[in-house]
């Protein structure tokens, strides 16, 4: 009887250690990961240096980053979620020409632009912002969409950070109107090619 006693008071003594470091490591581990999210804020979205003006939030980093991302989750979706018998390589390339046409429009912009698109500050917020529209761009139809939203993003963004609205349309057209010319050539090139070899046949 009082072996069993004793047996008994030292699980309860163990189960009683164990909770214990149970828990400091439960706390650790809740602590560092606190830290850690608020490493990333600071990181993300620095803080405003005193007696400076108040930074508008497009050009924050983290708008960089969120348009980056949604582009990158884009292009990944479209490959995960390619139709069957397509080769999921056709889905990259997709998403690898997003990627380009969103450098090139850039580029066109950078060059085009005039007012506040000058400033490359704004461009890469405005930018950036247009590319969180690709996050959903997973099909053709809806990478048409997103093409068509990013645009009217961008020209929003513009406007916002201090552009006229007839000169934030001007830049927007010229580099979402150049994208479409040479998509609309090389699709009109590459059927009539193939109606001729057919014709041919």
């Amino acid at each position: 009887m009082v072996a069993r006693r004793i047996d008994t008071k030292t699980a309860s003594s163990a189960f009683k250690r164990l909770s214990a470091e149970l828990f400091e490591l439960w706390r650790r581990f809740v602590t560092r990961l606190r830290d850690a999210l608020l490493d990333l804020r600071s990181r993300l979205v620095p803080a405003e240096k005193p007696g400076s003006s108040a930074r508008p939030w497009l050009l924050r980093p983290v708008v960089i980053w969120l348009g980056v991302s949604a582009l990158l989750l884009g292009i990944a979706l479209g490959v995960a979620l390619a139709p069957p018998g397509l080769p999921r390589s056709l889905a990259l390339w997709a998403g690898v020409q997003s990627a380009l046409w969103a450098v090139v429009r850039w580029l066109l912009m950078k060059y085009a632009g005039r007012g506040a698109a000058r400033d490359g500050a704004v461009l890469l917020g405005a930018s950036s912002l247009g590319l969180i529209a690709y996050a959903a761009a997973v099909t053709p139809e809806l990478q048409a969409g997103a093409w068509a939203v990013s645009a009217a993003l961008t020209w929003f963004a513009l406007v916002r950070l201090g552009d006229r609205k007839s000169e934030a349309a001007r830049t927007v057209a010229i580099a979402w109107g150049a994208q479409a010319l040479v998509v609309s050539a090389s699709w009109i090139a590459r059927n009539g090619v193939l109606a001729f070899l057919v014709g041919r046949g």
